[in-house]
């Protein structure tokens, strides 16, 4: 913390606004959401069956191959742009039933989107036999070359999206917001950049400054690739269907339907029409495994802000099951650890407030935040509808910054939604240098004081048996957001940014990890697992 005078103040709010909250009677399932199925009998047919949901007639269609995920996934923003379904059909031909869509819609072009090996000359002899126009080819050698001549034709306005070639979970979950801000996607592999993706990188950004959206982890799209990009951004999670939430949740100014579509993270096929479709109408895209609704996936659509009004699930019971589809309605409870629990994290500190400093420059605010990011992570995959007071390098406070505002934020967000816990996050500091280790607080002026005393101290064993510093202890003080919330509350000093050698394990990624998980352990502890 960087003075200690800010989380002691001991002020009463005299008028907290009320903020309508998210009512869920214990033991039962907060979901009772309308939904839809779309679905065929194969995939080609559950891709004609979207574009009878999307479009009554269309001059254009974009045709894929069924069987390869590739070219159909970044196709979304030319969908978006050409307002062209994407429609699937296998190497050897046009299927009949695709034949009989492109008729229905009125189309005179198609497009088609890979090479010979992925849709053969015959297809083109179909098309023309049919009385179309002769169709216009867009490919290259392999998926990545044709992912960048797809963004060559769409173009860019200084934005693009870089997903794994190699596995389609994470192009699919954006592509719904690449489709409806028409920002062009490219495929890289997991530790080497494509030479025809860094082609069109460098392009793109000879034409102007261009920010890259990384979609996935290190695991999927290595750091090492990255090099000589201007400006990146990573969206990501532990796995997919965390990433899936997250890019649900970043693209919700852009995609604010109150209609979700929910499609498989497990197998291609049926998702591959979606995302045209979703950019369409403006709604966001969700993974699910075929036989239960992922936590992380769950704790987006119980967000009274976020959740939609319908979930239309793409495929049929054989890809995402009635379970699945049970559990959207709320008509079969799912067994999460931590259902029906709303607990705010507060990574403390934040834009005109830097917190404390390090004796190499470090902020605080910049180490609490990854924390917090990663804790929610863990927290949603558990079922936990989890609210942050900030997930960038702002205050919560509104209006002028003050410190008094700024803390009189945090507990307004926690106490409004009456949420059941809430988490402070800090680093310590101390003039003495060779000071070091962890602690946790929480008031015994709290409302539920035993029991935040009690989640205190199953953090703090946690949290310490994962980071490995000086346990320094479970201590009382009336920190004001400790104080004040109506919650069991407690604020954690992960360590002192004063110590050399805790600053530099405070700012690195394994440590946030490994204290995001040490605290996530430490709330379970607490709630009896």
């Amino acid at each position: 913390m960087a003075k200690l005078t800010w989380k002691l103040i001991g002020m009463v709010v005299l008028s907290l606004g009320f903020l309508m909250s998210f009512q869920n009677p214990a033991g039962a399932t907060p979901l009772a959401l309308e939904t839809k199925r779309i679905f065929g009998m194969r995939q080609i047919d559950t891709a004609i069956n979207v574009s009878m949901e999307g479009w009554q007639q269309a001059e254009t269609v974009l045709l894929a191959n069924c069987y390869n995920f590739p070219d159909a996934l970044v196709a979304a923003p030319l969908s978006h742009q050409l307002d062209a379904p994407i429609l699937l059909t296998p190497t050897g031909g046009v299927d009949a039933k695709v034949m009989e869509e492109i008729k229905r819609l009125g189309a005179q072009k198609v497009i088609l989107l890979g090479g010979p090996a992925a849709l053969s000359t015959k297809v083109e002899e179909d098309i023309l036999k049919a009385g179309l126009n002769q169709p216009e080819r867009i490919y290259g050698y392999d998926q990545y070359e044709t992912a960048q001549k797809v963004a060559e034709r769409v173009g860019t306005k200084g934005q693009v999206i870089l997903a794994s070639g190699e596995q389609f979970p994470d192009a699919l979950s954006i592509s719904a917001y690449a489709g409806v801000t028409e920002t062009p996607i490219l495929l890289t592999r997991t530790k080497q950049m494509p030479s025809s993706t860094q082609l069109a990188l460098n392009g793109f950004q000879q034409q102007g400054d261009l920010h890259t959206i990384v979609v996935g982890g290190e695991a999927v799209v290595s750091s090492t690739t990255l090099g000589g990009l201007q400006s990146v951004e990573r969206i990501f999670g532990n796995d997919r269907y965390e990433t899936a939430a997250e890019i649900y949740e970043f693209a919700r100014d852009a995609l604010p339907s109150q209609t979700a579509y929910l499609v498989t993270g497990e197998n291609f096929p049926d998702a591959l029409a979606a995302g045209g479709l979703a950019a369409k109408k403006r709604a966001g895209i969700l993974l699910t495994q075929g036989n239960n609704l992922p936590g992380a996936i769950y704790s987006v659509l119980v967000r009274p802000s976020e959740s939609p009004l319908q979930v239309v699930i793409i495929g049929g019971a054989a890809v995402v099951t009635e379970k699945v589809k049970a559990m959207v309605e709320g008509t079969e409870q799912p067994d999460y650890l931590l259902m029906n629990l709303t607990i705010v994290i507060d990574p403390g500190h934040g834009g005109p407030d830097p917190g404390a400093k390090g004796v190499s420059g470090v902020y605080e605010k910049n180490n609490t935040l990854p924390v917090g990011l990663n804790l929610a992570a863990l927290l949603r995959s558990a079922g936990a509808r989890v609210i942050l007071t900030r997930s960038t390098d702002v205050s919560p406070a509104e209006g002028t910054y003050s410190e008094r505002a700024d803390l009189e934020a945090r507990i307004k967000i926690a106490n409004d939604l009456q949420a059941d816990l809430f988490i402070s996050l800090h680093n310590d500091s101390f003039s003495n240098p060779s000071a070091s280790g962890t602690s946790t607080y929480y008031s015994s002026q709290n409302p539920v004081a035993s029991q935040a005393k009690a989640l205190a101290l199953n953090i703090q064993s946690e949290l310490v048996r994962s980071i490995g510093l000086p346990n320094r202890g479970v201590k009382d003080a009336a920190f004001y957001v400790v104080k004040n919330t109506k919650m069991p509350a407690v604020l954690v000093e992960l360590g002192f940014l004063s110590n050399p050698t805790e600053e530099k394990l405070l700012k690195s990624l394994e440590f946030q990890r490994k204290a995001a998980q040490g605290i996530y352990q430490g709330i379970l502890s607490f709630q009896g697992y």
